[in-house]
This record gives C-alpha cells, structure tokens and sequence, in this order.
C-alpha cells in the first residue's frame, strides 16, 4: 500500500484502544475497541454482552454479521479512493460459536479495491485465535454526499 500519510489511517490509529466517539450509532452500540490500523486493514475487539445473545445463549449470528459488516466498513475508509463504501452483499460462514459475554476480535482486509467495487473479507476470532465465523463482501463507491435521489 501507500507511504504517504493517510488521514483515515491516523484517526483510527488515534482511537486505538478508546470508545469511538461521534461514530454511526450502530458502532457505537457495537462498542469495539480499535486494537491495529493500516491502510486497508484493521482489528476490532469487542466484547460482547447479553443482548447480543440467542436463545442458547451464544453470540447471535446477526449480531456477527453486524460485526463483521461494521469492521468492514471502517476499513473501507482506509483506502484512499475518495467516496463512501457501502456494502452491496455479505456472505458469511458461520464456523464455531461463542458465548455472550466473551471477547471476539474481527480481523479485516480489503482485498481489492477498483475504481468503483471493493471486495474485502473479515474474521471474527475467539480469543485463543480459533475463528467463529468469516465473510465476504462487496462494497460499491459512492459520492462523499451521499445524494439517495442518485440511488
């Protein structure tokens, strides 16, 4: 990637550790904490609470998905394209499981990112590095403003 300065990069390499204030409201009910940034890449850890939770008690896999789509998005962000990313289908295979209450770490790379396509993957991980689910996605670019009369 690039070795010039990266303005998104540096302002999550600022968050690293902290609540991500003034973020979308999903994120911010997320709750992650920023562990690694770099141009295309990032690690979240959150940890994950009673709400989030299935009947059985283990993590819910919308509650992963919303994880992994949420990590995927920020790193969007990192790769200097212009616009804004928005995902245009995610597709996630559910691997292991996890109880409510225990931290997970989602692990996200962008794969490749075209003119106007990104494609990007993520991994939520267990502690001890044992993965619970993955995904794939896609992302389209739009404008900075994002008109929704454009569609």
């Amino acid at each position: 990637m690039s070795d010039k300065t990266n303005p998104m990069v540096e302002l999550f390499r600022a968050a690293i550790g902290k609540k991500l204030e003034g973020a979308p409201p999903v994120t911010q009910w997320l709750d992650g904490r920023i562990v690694s940034c770099n141009e295309g890449e990032m690690e979240v850890r959150f940890v994950t609470r009673p709400e989030m939770a299935n009947p059985a008690g283990l993590l819910h896999g919308g509650m992963q998905a919303a994880i992994m789509d949420d990590v995927i998005g920020m790193t969007s962000a990192t790769v200097e394209e212009g616009g804004f990313m928005l995902s245009i289908d995610l597709h996630i295979n559910y691997l292991g499981k996890i109880e409510a209450g225990e931290p997970v770490l989602a692990r996200a790379r962008i794969v490749r990112s075209g003119k106007r396509i990104a494609h990007a993957v993520c991994e939520l991980m267990e502690e001890q590095g044992n993965v619970i689910s993955r995904c794939d996605a896609n992302l389209i670019r739009r404008p900075s403003s994002l008109n929704t009369e454009t569609g």
